[in-house]
């Protein structure tokens, strides 16, 4: 029998608003019942996953595989935040989802985030309209870099000094690593600089925090060759195409051949015309850009945001030391995306 879908307004002990529905969506979609989404879906399930700072993938496995009672859901939920759950990020959740405008005290804090000095120069915002990324130095102070490398090091049971151990067992998927809730790796989230840096680029400081994986990408040896990904878009291709941000958190210093992220600069101003002058047939993500790619070099503790539309991915590693990242992106309320995916 088909899972019954609570309302949206439905709340259990930790009164979130919306989170008994999701779990229902999932309880359904396991018993078979497919479920059409729409924007106002699609948005309401980011906003709680990432107002509650749960990865979409490591919380579908969870709901699928385990088919959990909404009790057993809600402590589960609880158990990814060390028992406690922000007030205040509960509140902001459900004012979002029941239309309500945001009480004095989260205004208080938006506020406050506004009126931050800029992180961004406008030399940063200049090169960021002409090139669609820019490196925010010291997004997060050296000695916090380093304390999220070690527990990426201990995630990983490997001995940064020993090189063997680093090609022991697999990361993940890939280079990317199911880690995502250390408490470094929440910190470097609630980083304000890292935040007014966003602010500017969106233009607003009422911002959602992702939570997304790290990644760890050794120097590449004949027996483990460079793994990808490659020059790839994160997003759809479908017209009418719409800002976007997306960025990576540097742990370790990085110089260009050690894996660096890389890029196609000022792609997102010629994305649309390049699509149109492909010819009919043809599969945009398919294209070889390489060519065009420059890796981007930093140092620990370095924020790189790049706009959607620049194809991006990682590259070789062809020096002594691993890449270390930890990705993570912000966007607003409105944020849009194309549901149909070109």
């Amino acid at each position: 029998m088909p899972h019954q879908l609570a309302s949206t307004e439905e709340t259990g002990e930790l009164g979130v608003q919306y989170l008994k529905r999701f779990w229902s969506q999932a309880l359904a979609k396991r018993n078979g019942v497919f479920l059409e989404p729409n924007e106002k879906s699609w948005r309401f399930d980011n906003l709680l996953l990432n107002g509650l700072s749960l990865p979409l993938e490591e919380t579908t496995q969870y709901l699928l595989s385990h088919a959990p009672s909404f009790a057993e859901f809600e402590h589960w939920v609880l158990s990814k935040h060390d028992g406690q759950l922000d007030p205040l990020q509960i509140e902001r959740l459900n004012s979002l989802f029941s239309g309500q405008p945001y009480s004095a005290a989260l205004l208080q804090r938006l506020q406050a985030l506004e009126q931050a000095d800029d992180v961004l120069s406008a030399e940063d915002l200049a090169f960021w309209d002409e090139h669609g990324y820019v490196i925010l130095r010291g997004a997060i102070s050296k000695e916090q870099a380093r304390a999220t490398e070690t527990a990426v090091w201990e995630a990983l049971g490997m001995n940064p000094r020993d090189p063997a151990t680093w090609y022991e067992k697999p990361i993940g998927k890939g280079i990317m690593m199911d880690f995502y809730h250390h408490p470094t790796l929440r910190a470097n989230r609630q980083s304000a600089r890292i935040h007014k840096a966003f602010a500017q680029l969106w233009q607003t400081a009422d911002l959602w925090m992702t939570t997304d994986r790290t990644s760890f990408n050794p120097p590449e040896t004949p027996k483990l060759p460079f793994q990808g990904p490659r020059l790839h878009w994160d997003m759809s291709l479908e017209p009418p195409l719409r800002f976007g941000t997306q960025g990576l958190l540097y742990l370790c210093d990085t110089p260009a051949e050690q894996g660096a992220f890389c890029c196609v600069p000022g792609f997102h101003r010629t994305l649309p015309a390049w699509l149109a002058s492909l010819p009919p047939g043809t599969d945009p993500r398919q294209v070889n850009l390489d060519a065009q790619a420059v890796p981007i070099a930093a140092e620990a503790g370095d924020l790189v945001i790049w706009h959607h539309a620049l194809p991006h991915g990682s590259s070789p590693n062809r020096g002594h030391y691993p890449r270390i990242v930890q990705y993570l992106n912000m966007y607003p309320v409105e944020f849009k995306e194309n549901l149909a995916w070109l």
